[in-house]
């Protein structure tokens, strides 16, 4: 039976609902009951037996792959487990061989995972060049224009964390590929809340950390790579579970293995992987369809109720397929913080993201909790 957004079933999985109006999913989501049991499962046999039987297990892994390829529409061999972001990103910055000349594309909204790993090629010669954001948006015709016959890589965020703001990746994409330009996407802003088709979009390389849409705990991501892409991102550094049998432990030449699984250097943080695997099964059950129409209504909604308020609305809305999860807004009046305050006071959990408060509801969130959100301002434009 599929599992309803904002049913009295999906909010029974997430103890927090009990006494919070959570809306901070583009930070950290709170654990799910079946999360947290996987979780608590795995340690407890550790504790009990020492080595988990799951280890015995040569189909876990695979079977996790073939999991988020079904999720991603990829394929198992296109997947790697990774700690975080950043480590994904990294791969693709540390990876691709670049030339002194050539150019990366991005933009000067991004966050600063998606910042810093492109940053070390610039000791290499390689030009970074930031498109700049115009009222919260990134005109995609300057993005193509900043593009030319050197520009190696275009890497840009699904969605920006500040604005919410959707980027056309798969337009985008279509435009780099014509210019023999590969396209690199962090996700984690969108992985979760909104269908991602990596084939349909044209992504070649895909990185996310687990904690935020997806609904996991720390220390687990994903990174994707084409698969025709595996010869041209070099590991440049490789552990044991990056060779074709990792299970082969006195051969010392063993070749790297032929899928992404090459990206892998080291024994996993298993707590985190099952707990993630979990987590994207609830979605699956959920359907992220199902949950990117009840989000974008939450906060279209949101959207309306706040500038009915005054309060200026950061985040582009003049078109749905412009906006996902992310709502972030200005009082006219108050500054950020002094309105987070209040909102923390009755127990509303957003962000302060610059002069913005950034609501990000999920799946499981009703009206009743955007309105606990609404409550507030107005309680605080009443004592103004």
């Amino acid at each position: 039976m599929t599992l309803v957004p904002g049913s009295e079933a999906a909010r029974a999985l997430f103890p927090i609902t009990q006494h919070d109006a959570y809306l901070n999913h583009a930070a950290i989501s709170p654990l799910n009951v079946r999360t947290a049991q996987v979780m608590r499962d795995w340690i407890d046999t550790r504790i009990r037996h020492g080595h988990p039987p799951a280890f015995a297990n040569p189909d876990l892994l695979p079977s996790f792959r073939r999991r988020v390829a079904a999720f991603f529409n990829a394929h198992p061999d296109e997947i790697a487990f990774t700690r975080n972001t950043s480590e994904g990103l990294l791969l693709v910055a540390r990876g691709l061989p670049w030339r002194e000349g050539d150019n990366l594309v991005t933009a000067e909204t991004e966050f600063i995972a998606n910042v810093y790993p492109w940053r070390t090629l610039e000791a290499l010669g390689v030009e970074i060049r930031r498109v700049p954001a115009r009222e919260g948006r990134i005109d995609p015709r300057e993005i193509v224009a900043a593009m030319d016959a050197r520009t190696r890589l275009l890497a840009l965020s699904y969605v920006e964390f500040f604005t919410g703001y959707r980027n056309p990746i798969a337009t985008l994409a279509e435009e780099a590929h014509r210019r023999n330009v590969l396209v690199c996407v962090d996700v984690i802003q969108a992985a979760g809340v909104l269908p991602i088709d990596v084939q349909a979009m044209g992504i070649d390389f895909m990185a996310s950390g687990g904690p935020k849409w997806l609904m996991g705990p720390l220390g687990a991501g994903i990174f994707y790579v084409r698969r025709d892409l595996l010869d041209l991102l070099d590991p440049r550094t490789y552990g044991w579970l990056g060779t074709t049998d990792p299970k082969n432990f006195f051969d010392y030449e063993m070749p790297l293995s032929p899928t992404a699984s090459r990206y892998e250097h080291g024994t996993f943080a298993w707590p985190s992987l099952v707990g993630l695997m979990e987590s994207i099964a609830l979605l699956d059950e959920v359907g992220v369809a199902s949950i990117s129409a009840h989000v974008l209504d939450l906060t279209g909604r949101l959207i309306e109720a706040l500038k009915a308020r005054g309060m200026h609305v950061i985040t582009p809305h003049a078109h749905d397929d412009e906006r996902a999860g992310i709502v972030t807004f200005q009082h006219p009046r108050m500054p950020a913080e002094q309105v987070w305050e209040a909102l923390e006071a009755a127990h509303v959990r957003v962000s302060v993201r610059g002069p913005g408060i950034r609501v990000s509801p999920h799946f499981y969130n009703t009206w009743d909790d955007v309105a606990r959100l609404l409550d507030v301002l107005d309680t605080l434009e009443r004592a103004a």
